[in-house]
């Protein structure tokens, strides 16, 4: 805290320009007293489990950051008015719901705690903060893709931009490494699906016929025709006749 310095009588300040004048008389450039200190920041993060913060290229045609941080609030009044995420390639991310996105439980995947602490509730509300610290996740979405020169596991830089009721602007930058192993699993299943259509289609056209037995017309068995039976019927009493006693 910068401290206020009590009045000069006027013997001390004859004696002060006194010096000031020795000092211009011998070439020595006198240095005028600075600005004030400025205010120490109200906010500030620190990010923690660093092998856990990642930049993920989704199979939806947009990316997700997720940072584990602690956010510190040293002085009770901020208010965060805007907050965003950008990316080293200049593309604002949102803060938004990540429970709504199809890739959620991929994202969270490697985290120790499942699900989460988010620290986006604090960070976009309509009440000012007071004086706490909470250890979470910031979680970041946006229609963005990761350039081809950033291959997997390659450091980046992502900066979290917050403007307060002062509309003073803060920047906090965070280390995560990039991932595309959500992409990957996605297309390997997509791969897999095509195979198994195009097995079932070639055992349609050239594998066993698969008509139901239902599908075949019946035959019924051969009728015996008029004269056999009358053939049959002039044998039997001969027959009975040679069985007789004698």
């Amino acid at each position: 805290m910068p401290t206020q310095r009590s009045r000069l009588t006027k013997t001390e300040e004859q004696e002060y320009r006194t010096r000031l004048s020795w000092l211009e008389k011998m070439s020595i450039p006198i240095v005028p007293a600075g600005d004030p200190s400025p205010e120490p920041d109200r906010v500030t993060f620190e990010q923690t489990w660093d092998e856990l913060a990642r930049i993920y290229e989704l199979p939806s045609g947009a990316v997700a950051v997720v940072v584990p941080a602690k956010m510190i609030v040293l002085k009770s009044g901020i208010l965060i008015t805007d907050v965003a995420m950008m990316t080293p390639w200049d593309d604002l991310l949102d803060l938004d719901d990540p429970e709504e996105s199809s890739d959620y439980q991929g994202v969270i995947g490697s985290l120790y705690h499942s699900p989460p602490t988010l620290l986006k509730p604090y960070l976009e509300r309509e009440l000012p903060l007071d004086v706490r610290q909470v250890e979470g996740v910031i979680i970041a979405h946006g229609q963005s893709s990761i350039p081809s020169k950033y291959h997997d596991e390659s450091p980046v830089t992502v900066e979290l931009l917050l403007r307060d009721e002062r509309r003073e602007e803060l920047s906090f930058d965070f280390r995560v490494r990039v991932d595309r192993s959500l992409k990957h699993e996605w297309e390997r299943k997509q791969r897999e699906r095509l195979e198994r259509a195009r097995w079932t289609k070639r055992t349609g056209l050239f594998g066993p016929d698969r008509r139901q037995p239902g599908d075949q017309k019946s035959v019924s068995p051969e009728k015996p025709s008029s004269s056999r039976k009358l053939a049959v019927s002039m044998t039997q009493p001969a027959t009975r006749e040679l069985r007789k006693p004698n």
